[in-house]
């Protein structure tokens, strides 16, 4: 297989810019920048998330066996930006009626119980049941406002 055209292809796929909100065993809130999203049920309203194998978040996901995704509006790539550099401080959180964290000012966002984690490739794919949802202001903003590119 052609690696350079292999790369090209799979980063035309579409992606969002989602952050990730889950809690540690001591009720820590964590967040986490992530892209891989997708629908993959009407009834009952399933998604599935792919995370990265050795990442905290996952650890917190198989540990409390939930998460929220929190959908970045236009606009927030401040937000992002802060979130890829650790500076957690400067986002603004709220917490699902769970007690889950997500972005105040997002495009929306969801509350997840999983149901499986595929233990299959270098990332995990959490398949969750969407338990609750909120919508906010804007459009999702997609990952190629940023200028960045997770795929290939």
């Amino acid at each position: 297989m052609d690696k350079k055209a292999k790369k090209r292809v799979l980063q035309m796929i579409p992606y969002g810019a989602y952050v990730v909100g889950t809690k540690t065993n001591e009720g820590a809130e964590h967040l986490m920048f992530g892209t891989w999203l997708m629908q993959t049920s009407f009834k009952p309203p399933l998604v599935a998330f792919a995370l990265s194998e050795d990442s905290r978040t996952l650890a917190n996901v198989r540990e409390s066996k939930s998460f929220a995704v929190s959908f970045l509006a236009d606009g927030m790539e401040g937000v992002a930006e802060s979130l890829v550099d650790g500076s957690f401080k400067k986002v603004k959180t709220e917490r699902t009626p769970s007690g889950l964290p997500v972005l105040v000012g997002a495009a929306g966002w969801i509350d997840c119980h999983v149901l499986e984690i595929s233990e299959k490739g270098d990332h995990r794919i959490a398949l969750a049941e969407v338990v609750d949802v909120a919508s906010g202001p804007g459009k999702l903003m997609p990952l190629d406002a940023l200028k960045w590119h997770y795929g290939g």
